[in-house]
């Protein structure tokens, strides 16, 4: 038997959305202190880009694109704890929208000591 799928409409979600989802997911990553600002340099080069606090998104191409800019705790392994933010994103993304993310490039921004901290 032959199941026949009729089209109730279409679902839209806006890139505030998205960006919004992959925030929570970084901020969720041991090891992430903060979202850092988005230079302005890069800023200008993507004024089109949907921008949210340390996150460009670049819907272009029919690809989702994510660039994310944060700022790390002092005892998180960088390299560790950028790939587990492009596995957060990818997984926030994939399970709450169920749009598949084509790249999520993480910029490490700075690494945040308090006060009296040794390195």
């Amino acid at each position: 038997m032959s199941e026949q799928r009729e089209s109730i409409g279409r679902i839209e979600v806006a890139p505030e959305v998205l960006a919004t989802i992959a925030h929570f997911a970084v901020l969720r990553v041991d090891g992430v202190s903060r979202m850092a600002p988005i230079p302005p340099h890069i800023a200008r080069m993507f004024r089109r880009a949907t921008r949210q606090d340390g996150i460009l998104l670049d819907l272009s191409d029919n690809q989702v694109k994510f660039s994310i800019y944060v700022i790390m705790e002092p005892q998180a392994s960088v390299l560790e704890t950028s790939r587990q933010v492009q596995s957060a994103v990818i997984e926030a993304i994939d399970t709450l929208v169920g749009i598949p993310v084509d790249s999520v490039n993480v910029h490490v921004e700075d690494v945040i000591y308090r006060q009296g901290e040794v390195v």
